[in-house]
């Protein structure tokens, strides 16, 4: 068995740590590819509706030249616990989404025409919800025909047509492009990670026993994650909040620290390496994943 291979030498004394998580899934899944939220507090935004977006669409994808589409749904903003985790929410209760189309901080929406009309643009003077930790700051962005719509780190945000009630999330994950805003935990203190016997020797493992993989393609200390859509279904991240047993901390060969995933997913990190569990693995002990195209490997104790 390969032995990881780590950029910092020695075992470094690491504190327990209790970050606060938001989880998400990538890609085509419930957890989005695409860009990232940041860490920012939460603001009040204005954006007020307006009569349509312009006699023309943006090219994007082939949408159409009418629809606006446009969602005023002002006040504050809410958090609805779905079949995708607890997300963030219109003061209506409508799922809210991004669009990994959009650049994040450029000031303009991808989504127009008879898109917009799919996936109306959230308009109106919002506040964040009271009591959570938004992955970004709150904002707005002015659309064709000078519509103000409402972001989340950059990121414009929008509802969907097909859900028709709170708590439905039927457009996560659609086409891999549009996700929910998942929100953080309420839990401001996770699980202790534990030390599994495995064929593979002594490993870390997450709260529950399961072994814990790191995936060598990733860039450690890059702050991002070369795992998503598809990959992070069979690769799923370990997410914060955790915290390190004191006899584990002088054996780990790294400081424990997060990431920010796409949708705001906060993902824990060994040595600056994003850390990953194993879909076939099914019980504490396993380690199916090791050595897994040679790019996957257990993390010795």
């Amino acid at each position: 068995m390969r032995s990881p291979r780590w950029s910092a030498a020695g075992a470094v004394a690491v504190p327990m740590i209790a970050a606060v998580l938001a989880v998400s899934a990538c890609g085509g899944g419930s957890n989005g590819a695409g860009g990232a939220y940041g860490t920012g507090g939460s603001t009040s935004a204005s954006a007020s509706g307006g009569d349509g977006y312009g006699s023309s669409g943006d090219g994007n994808g082939g949408y159409g030249n009418s629809g606006s589409g446009a969602t005023a749904q002002g006040g504050a903003l809410k958090t609805e616990t779905t079949s995708a985790g607890t997300i963030l929410a219109s003061s209506q209760g409508m799922t809210l989404y991004y669009y990994t189309g959009d650049k994040p901080h450029s000031g303009m929406s991808s989504c127009n025409g008879s898109c917009a009309s799919t996936w109306p643009p959230l308009t109106g003077t919002v506040q964040a919800p009271s009591g959570v930790t938004l992955p970004g700051n709150i904002g707005a962005i002015t659309r064709q025909g000078g519509v103000h719509q409402v972001t989340i780190n950059g990121y414009p945000m929008y509802t969907y047509v097909g859900d028709k009630r709170p708590g439905q999330v039927t457009g996560n994950g659609m086409a891999g492009e549009w996700h929910v805003i998942k929100m953080a935990a309420a839990t401001a203190a996770g699980g202790l990670m534990k030390s599994e016997t495995t064929t593979a020797g002594k490993v870390l493992a997450n709260p529950h026993g399961m072994t814990v993989y790191y995936y060598s393609v990733d860039k450690p200390g890059s702050g991002a994650s070369a795992c998503t859509g598809s990959c992070a279904a069979q690769w799923p991240p370990v997410v914060a909040p955790v915290r390190i047993p004191d006899a584990m901390m002088m054996m780990l060969p790294g400081k424990i620290g997060t990431i920010i995933r796409p949708g705001g997913v906060r993902q824990v990190t060994l040595n600056g390496y994003p850390l990953y569990r194993y879909a076939d693995d099914k019980m504490p002990g396993q380690a199916k994943g090791n050595d897994e195209g040679g790019v996957w490997h257990v993390i010795k104790l």
